[in-house]
């Protein structure tokens, strides 16, 4: 059908311009000779036209496509038509909803001039959803998996996983026209085009089905986690929520959580009753739990309306704990001065707040250096005249001793001098302030030893320590190319391996040791699903860098980190990463470039923002600065040497792209070069 509705619209602004030239006012005729197949696409294909534009009297201006469903106009396209007579290919899109039936759509065709005189045509075309005879899943591993078509519309897949499986499923075009879809997670909902992790999880490990049907968008399993019929919402793809006023000795009954039995429970919050329940130790008062289906921990903070609460002068509110030396639900996630991390000590009463500490699992046995807080960030804090100690285990600093302190950083924990905590001791650890948050009183009860069954790990037939069952480390010799072999663990594909120590082949599912022969310190992180490694000495303590080049160099800074930015290097003696030799002298660090916040793991270059140094130890002494190291090739035009290595002026690195460090000292010492390339 032909439309020239705008031609009156022409005229009537033409008879306002008396100055016009006759030639000028022309309407003109503008003419489509329309093609292509239009009768018949898929939901998220693409229609494609071919459209010979012509006008004899008046140039053209615009070809408009719009494609509708009903009356609501759902894509469209806009080509420039330069030349009479010419023909002009365009493509548009057919856009892909949940619980949308097959159905007729009308594909809208409107050639203008440049006198807004138009041609309009319409098309019904036939729009279904494609009947794929599989989809392909693909895991954050990278593993894929072929869905087979059950019936119309659904797809499945069945065989032993993980109790967490996450990735994307995949459906490949059919057509010429078609498009590949990813099915990925935005929003708590499955969506078409989008690349986020899809969180199917199933209630244990083991063989079990994954289906997703094509037209509601629907998957399953999703166990949905409540706590006393309570949904926890999502907050991103490890974490869900849920906001409860809750009073000492409520009882809650979690439903849906995967492994809760494997699951740490802060007993200064809560206590596990034997058919599976808790019981909430705390003062009555509004929380945030937060369950980490990683960590596999429940977080609680009391909150002032939906905010954390903060600490009001009269002791009442919140107390919270940012620092090194303590973390929940292990040391393997230890807080920091990373401030969203904060521990907010559970309310005993009004005014007084406890954290139970247990030895060489929350808390550190050698050293401590954490404070107390008035928010889950930087404001408020209690300092060395605020806050006495009572205990002879743990004391608060009051500063510089040429100030008149104790030497410790103000406000600070410390261990006592000759202190060092039980491993699996336990510590209630109280603040009093009843009399206000400048007369506070600090107490610390030792409370015996905790029971600990050890679920042992073994390396290469050497059994490996931990203290929680999460984090596992030994002192191994090792040599370039070997294979590892672990027992009582197989969970590879769960795990992240540092790419300059190991590689993981998924087809044989085995695992290389890349670095030159020597003792490493080979530490398994369940809780964080990494595997990495470290160069000591044969009676396991770090490896120092050698005169001719050989040992170990260490690396501290901003910008980098392992596995993700999350955890950076920072300047922390003692806290140092340490690089692989992968041959004599050489040694390397790669990882992607990614973001400060929100990094992926692997992202261990910040894109924006490099501040780093080589190190002859894990920590201050020798350094490799300076002209210690020359940088090669086009080096300069990625890194500069300010004393520190940073970014070249003006340079941001290509995020997700992979990069590469590489330092050869193989020449010795004083004659170190550099080397970074984009991989």
């Amino acid at each position: 059908m032909k439309y020239s509705k705008l031609f009156v619209l022409a005229l009537a602004s033409a008879a306002m311009l008396p100055s016009c030239k006759e030639d000028e006012l022309a309407p003109g005729n503008p003419v489509m000779e329309v093609s292509g197949n239009l009768g018949d696409a898929c939901f998220g294909d693409s229609l494609t036209f071919i459209v010979k534009a012509s006008d004899a009297e008046v140039p053209l201006s615009t070809i408009h496509a719009e494609l509708y469903f009903g009356d609501e106009m759902v894509s469209e396209k806009v080509i420039r038509t330069k030349v009479s007579g010419a023909e002009y290919k365009g493509r548009i899109f057919v856009p892909y909803y949940a619980n949308i039936p097959d159905g007729k759509a009308t594909l809208r065709l409107t050639l203008q001039n440049i006198h807004f005189t138009i041609t309009e045509e319409n098309y019904s075309v036939n729009i279904t959803h494609a009947d794929y005879p599989s989809l392909k899943f693909v895991a954050e591993s990278g593993e894929e998996y072929t869905m087979l078509r059950q019936e119309k519309n659904v797809y499945s897949m069945t065989q032993r996983f993980p109790a967490e499986m996450r990735g994307v499923i995949v459906a490949s075009p059919l057509t010429e026209d078609g498009n590949e879809i990813t099915f990925g997670y935005e929003n708590s909902e499955i969506k078409p085009f989008t690349t986020g992790s899809i969180p199917f999880s199933n209630s244990a490990p083991g063989r079990y089905t994954i289906s997703f049907n094509t037209f509601t968008l629907e998957g399953s399993p999703f166990v949905v986690m409540t706590l006393n019929g309570e949904r926890l919402e999502a907050i991103d793809e490890t974490t869900s929520g849920v906001d409860m006023n809750l009073a000492k000795g409520d009882i809650l009954t979690p439903d849906g959580f995967p492994d809760f039995g494997e699951w740490w429970i802060n007993p200064d919050y809560f206590a596990k009753n034997p058919d599976g329940s808790l019981t909430f130790n705390a003062y009555n008062g509004s929380y945030r739990i937060i369950a980490d289906t990683k960590m596999k921990y429940l977080r609680v903070y009391k909150l002032l309306g939906s905010d954390p609460a903060t600490l009001n002068e009269d002791g009442t509110g919140a107390l919270w704990i940012i620092g090194d030396g303590i973390g929940h639900p292990s040391l393997s996630n230890t807080v920091g001065w990373t401030t969203e991390k904060a521990i907010c000590m559970a309310p005993t009463g009004e005014k007084t707040y406890q954290v139970t500490l247990v030895g060489g699992k929350t808390v550190a046995t050698d050293a401590i250096n954490f404070k107390f807080f008035g928010q889950m960030g930087w404001g408020v804090e209690l300092t060395g005249a605020d806050i006495v100690s009572k205990s002879d285990l743990i004391g608060v600093g009051t500063g510089s001793a040429d100030a008149g302190g104790n030497g410790h950083d103000n406000g600070n924990l410390f261990l006592q001098d000759g202190v060092v905590l039980q491993d699996n001791g336990v510590y209630v650890l109280t603040v009093d302030l009843t009399q206000g948050i400048h007369d506070a009183i600090m107490t610390v009860q030792f409370n015996g030893e905790q029971q600990f069954e050890e679920k042992p790990i073994f390396l290469n037939g050497q059994k490996m320590t931990t203290s929680d069952n999460q984090l596992y480390s030994t002192v191994i010799e090792l040599s370039q190319n070997s294979k590892l072999s672990f027992r009582e663990f197989s969970k590879f594909d769960d795990l992240y391996f540092d790419p300059d120590y190991f590689k993981f082949d998924e087809d044989a599912y085995d695992i290389t040791f890349l670095p030159v022969n020597g003792y490493y310190n080979v530490v398994l992180d369940k809780l964080n699903g990494t595997l990495s490694a470290s160069r000591v000495n044969a009676d396991g303590s770090d490896m120092t860098l050698q005169a001719d080049g050989t040992g170990a160099i260490w690396m501290m800074g901003w910008g980098v980190g392992s596995p993700s930015m999350s955890s950076q290097f920072g300047w922390d003696p003692g806290k140092a990463y340490c690089l692989a030799e992968i041959a004599p002298g050489v040694y390397q660090f790669t990882g992607n470039a990614g973001p400060e916040n929100g990094s992926s793991i692997g992202d261990r270059y910040r894109f924006d923002y490099l501040s780093f140094k080589f190190f002859h130890q894990n920590g201050w002494g020798g350094e490799l600065g300076g002209d210690a190291l020359a940088m090669q090739g086009d080096t300069a035009s990625l890194l500069k040497n300010a004393g520190n290595f940073e970014l070249a002026d003006g340079v941001n690195l290509e995020q997700g792209a992979p990069y590469r460090i590489t330092v050869d000292l193989s020449a010795g010492i004083d004659n170190g070069k550099i080397t970074m390339v984009k991989l």
